[in-house]
């Protein structure tokens, strides 16, 4: 049995996001530099160079499912996963240019299928049932000059009594 935990669980996520998903601003021909990353999960980013990812937790609600004083329970966690990019970030992806909103829109729609198809991956790591809740709309901000949306995802895992 896995020891997993809400932290372990988003970390699973977000690495597999970093493995699986093709960096837009590397896609765009940029580079980041050494040990920079774009997906984060919800924590203060001392280098932020968009596009980027970050993944925040929601609920985490728990169900037992035995009896007994070393009971089993049943987690699940929601997670937004938001995708960010600056005003004016250009993408060409097989001959379609992606800027701002639909930018946004597309990537939102990677990370569904990215996640999704590392369905039995994740529960081999512990994170099972994937389920994509909701997508966001994209909308701006125009002091920051950021495009975000997210992806709601729902994902469950089991804790073993003590």
């Amino acid at each position: 049995m896995f020891k997993i935990d809400s932290i372990n669980a988003l970390t699973i996520i977000r690495n597999s996001l970093r493995v699986n998903l093709t960096d837009p601003y590397v896609l765009a021909g940029g580079t980041r530099g050494t040990n920079i990353e774009w997906c984060w999960l919800d924590e203060p980013v001392a280098v932020q160079k968009y596009p980027m990812i970050q993944l925040e937790k929601i609920d985490n609600p728990t169900r037992p499912i035995s009896i007994g004083q070393n009971y089993w329970e049943e987690e699940k966690l929601f997670i937004n996963i938001w995708f960010y990019s600056k005003h004016g970030f250009k993408l060409t992806i097989s001959g379609t240019e992606y800027v701002n909103a639909p930018l946004v829109e597309y990537y939102l729609g990677k990370i569904k299928t990215t996640l999704k198809s590392q369905f039995s991956a994740l529960h081999t790591a512990g994170v099972g049932s994937y389920k994509h809740i909701n997508t966001t709309k994209v909308d701006y901000d125009p002091q920051t000059q950021l495009y975000y949306g997210a992806v709601t995802i729902g994902v469950r895992y089991f804790i073993a009594g003590c």
